[in-house]
């Protein structure tokens, strides 16, 4: 692509390449362009109200393209979805391989890297503190903020979250009287779901006030209280020896400095023999965190590979004994999501207590995060692994996983 083109001609070069399915373009001075399928009337229709709104798109990346799109100098009418995916599309690369503009992912640069913080106080809070009262309008009862588990594709988010900690509880060989240690525990639901169906006790470790608050709470409404704990303080704080160990949705808040750090403090807490479970969103490469996600979702972002992970346990004696990969179920899960994001938009805006403006701002910001995550599991390269280990060689294990699913 050569970027001494009319800027129009430079979305075209890419379009004409990347799009499958029909989609349609309208630019600032009313022309109209139609790229892939020339049958059927387009999927979206993508509306570049300026031309300044069509130049951060090609030259400033995803952070030019989110930003645009934020504002409302782009608008996309149709399925989202279908446009964010034709930045998965082979022909995309190599439009761009010999050109100026080489390795910038201009609409979907942002999705390939979610969310991951080091541990920061602040970069925690800044996505997870605001407001239980919003995530409560699109999250399930449970406030459950990861990946459910669907043993049926059209069951409800309610029941694969629940299926979800039932799983993992399996995978844990949980007996009653156990003691399990949740770190980055959210709302509480894991540590709640386990005391309540297999009498453990529990200590969870979150760096939301928010979250910590609303666990203790439910906790006590749902009369586990006096058996489980829940600690505002970073993970390297934790203390204590415990038989069964879990992390959901926080390692990719780590940041790959603080690995070393993380999987030694596992080995710490987990007795010898204990059984531990991660589950964590992973990448099948190690690509740089794009801004618009490090400015607008999650401040400092960077996810796993799999390879890492697995090199770190290792150095622990941190023995893997199973591995999923529920990449489909994400989706599934971000679907229902979306679909509750946007059937509350209204109470949503009351909410945010803000202006109109700032409002749909807002809620274009977090359409465009939940959307191109969903496609990015689905058509890209995000996957969602559980890996089940232990502290140490133990052989009384099921040797299969029948017990997952009698």
């Amino acid at each position: 692509m050569n970027s001494k083109l009319p800027i129009k001609q430079l979305l075209h070069t890419f379009a004409s390449q990347a799009a499958v399915e029909p989609v349609a373009v309208v630019f600032w001075d009313g022309e109209r362009r139609r790229y892939g399928r020339k049958d059927g009337p387009p999927v979206c229709t993508v509306h570049f109200k300026t031309r300044k709104a069509l130049q951060q798109t090609l030259f400033q990346g995803s952070l030019g393209f989110g930003e645009a799109y934020t504002t409302g100098e782009v608008e996309v009418e149709g399925d989202l979805q279908q446009l964010i995916r034709m930045s998965l599309n082979p022909g995309y690369d190599s439009c761009l391989a010999n050109g100026t503009l080489d390795k910038i992912r201009p609409i979907l640069g942002c999705f390939t890297n979610l969310n991951s913080i080091k541990g920061a106080r602040r970069a925690i809070s800044f996505h997870y503190d605001r407001g239980n009262d919003f995530y409560q309008e699109w999250l399930d009862r449970s406030m459950t903020y990861s990946c459910a588990y669907f043993r049926r594709e059209d069951n409800s988010l309610e029941q694969a979250q629940a299926d979800k900690y039932e799983h993992i509880c399996r995978k844990l060989l949980l007996k009653p009287g156990e003691k399990l240690i949740d770190i980055g525990c959210g709302w509480g639901g894991m540590l709640i779901y386990a005391a309540r169906h297999y009498q453990i006790a529990g200590e969870g470790y979150t760096l939301s006030r928010n979250q910590l608050e609303f666990a203790r709470r439910r906790a006590a409404e749902l009369g586990v209280g006096d058996r489980l704990q829940f600690h505002l303080r970073d993970y390297r704080e934790a203390t204590g020896v415990f038989d069964k160990f879990v992390s959901i949705g926080m390692f990719e808040h780590v940041g790959s400095k603080y690995y070393a750090d993380f999987f030694a403090m596992t080995r710490r807490l987990l007795r010898p023999g204990g059984i531990g479970v991660l589950h964590t969103i992973g990448k099948n490469d190690g690509s740089p965190t794009d801004p618009w996600i490090t400015t607008y979702i999650f401040p400092g972002g960077e996810l796993p590979q799999l390879y890492d992970i697995c090199r770190h346990l290792g150095r622990q004696n941190l023995q893997l004994v199973d591995l999923e990969n529920l990449r489909r179920h994400y989706y599934l899960t971000l679907q229902h999501w979306i679909d509750r994001f946007e059937s509350r938009l209204d109470r949503i805006r009351q909410r945010l207590q803000t202006s109109r403006e700032e409002a749909d701002q807002f809620i274009r910001c977090w359409r465009l995060y939940l959307n191109g995550s969903a496609v990015n599991f689905l058509h890209g390269d995000l996957n969602l692994y559980q890996l089940t280990f232990t502290r140490g060689l133990v052989n009384d294990l099921p040797l299969t996983r029948e017990h997952l699913y009698r």
